[in-house]
């Protein structure tokens, strides 16, 4: 019978590590992040963050992601009374869906200012008010 080896997750390379990350949640990768730096930098590589998913408005206001320049495609998700919003452009265009949820609309704008702020190539496609 061969010995059993062990070997710490911290012993695997970068992109190994950024492999496993990309299966996990915002929410699971932020705690994994805690262990240890070499982790929290990990979690900090901006090639990990291209695809973010919101389900609730709750999420926006969070320190489990990262907005950088390899975002590539964003989608915010929640359910008003009447209607369901799932994409940013669709919300950002239609003014019955903003009135729907003008409630939260204020929290999208400042989010989407924070995204058109620090990731380059989304200002064209989800600015704020157009």
């Amino acid at each position: 019978m061969w010995p059993l080896l062990t070997m710490h997750i911290t012993q695997l390379n970068r992109e190994c590590l950024l492999h496993l990350f990309s299966f996990l949640d915002k929410d699971s990768r932020k705690s994994l992040a805690r262990t240890c730096s070499q982790l929290h930098d990990v979690f900090e590589d901006p090639a990990l963050w291209s695809l973010l998913h919101f389900r609730s408005l709750t999420e926006l206001q969070k320190d489990n992601f990262l907005l950088g320049p390899a975002l590539r495609s964003l989608s915010i998700c929640w359910h008003s009374s009447r209607v369901q919003v799932c994409s940013i452009e669709d919300w950002l265009k239609s003014a019955f869906q903003r009135s729907i949820c003008s409630r939260h609309e204020s929290l999208v704008n400042d989010f989407l200012l924070r995204v058109c702020d620090r990731v380059r190539g989304l200002n064209d496609t989800v600015a704020p008010g157009t």
